[in-house]
Parts: structure tokens; sequence; C-alpha cells
């Protein structure tokens, strides 16, 4: 069914994307963001794409942190935001958060193994993704400043994968990974 009037929480490449394409389908879209855009991309260049986004009709909330979200009588959903002191309500059809993930690898018995996981986002510091432990390696999302990117962990997956049964000493190159932003 259609998204309808849609809020789309977080400032990240998805979330830009995700509003562009409803915003484009003809949405009413509004964007709430804590804190910059496309963290860890130029500001410059960023901040051009959400200025290009306002003037084709995408809404922008700076410094909006969510706090609370209900259903109302509609059916829709009741979204409390705060910006500063103040917070403002809006009934949206549809909510979507795009803020980001962390690595889940708490669960996992890492430390037993003897791995190494950093304590503050639960990340594993690797070079040529073999962990602290020789045996042991570790690809994509749960790697301490490292692209958080399905086609990064692939290519990493499958280099390291020729390393160590293929006889090769190629390693991933994390600096040379081009990114595309697809926003309108």
């Amino acid at each position: 069914e259609s998204p309808g009037k849609t809020l789309v929480i977080g400032a990240s490449y998805i979330a830009l994307e995700c509003a562009g394409f409803l915003a484009g389908l003809g949405y009413d879209v509004t964007v709430a963001v804590r804190s910059i855009f496309l963290r860890g991309f130029d500001q410059e260049i960023a901040n051009h794409i959400v200025g290009h986004m306002e003037r084709h009709g995408v809404k922008f909330m700076r410094g909006a942190v969510p706090e609370k979200f209900e259903k109302d009588g509609d059916g829709r959903i009741l979204a409390s935001m705060r910006a500063g002191d103040a917070v403002t309500q809006d009934a949206f059809d549809t909510v979507l958060l795009a803020v980001g993930r962390y690595a889940l690898t708490r669960d996992l018995g890492l430390e037993s193994a003897g791995v190494t996981v950093n304590a503050k986002g639960g990340k594993i510091d690797a070079v040529d993704e073999q962990t602290n432990v020789s045996h042991i390696y570790a690809i994509g999302d749960v790697l301490e400043s490292r692209q958080e990117l399905t086609p990064v962990a692939i290519q990493a997956g499958r280099m390291l994968a020729q390393r160590l049964y293929n006889g090769s000493t190629k390693s991933m190159d994390y600096n040379t990974v081009a990114t595309t932003v697809f926003t309108p």
C-alpha cells in the first residue's frame, strides 16, 4: 500500500536515498536529523545535497530526536520529536528508521576465544580481517573503522578466502572503496 505521509528518521545515505525516492514519487516526506547529514562524507557536498532536496519538497527537522511514537485514532503514527527545549507532534502514515546499527558481538563468546572487542561499540580491530587471535577472522560490519557496506564485506570475504585457501597475497584495500549516494 502507499506509504503516504512519511517521516524518515536519520541522516545517513539510506535515509536520504529513501526520502529522495519517496519525494520523487510525490509523497509528503519529512526527514528528522539529530546532528549532521551524511556523517563521514564531505560536509559541503552533504549540505549541497540537502539544499537540493529541500528545494524539491523534502522537509527537514534539524536537531530533532524522537521521543515517542503512538497510534492515533485513525491508525496513523503520532510522532513526538524534541528539538532543543521544544517538542513537536505530527501524524504520519509511515515512519522509517534509518539510524544505523551496532555490531552484535557481545553474545558470541568472543572473550572466551581471546578476541579483543571494542567495549564501546562491540567492534573488532583486525588487520587483513585477522583478529588478535591468529586463526579467527572477521569481515563486514563488525570491523572497527571499516565501511558498513554489503559489497565491501563480500569483497573482503572473497579476498580472505583467496588468501586462506588459494595462495593469494592480495588484501582488501578499504581506502579505495568508492561510495555513491543515490539522492535526487
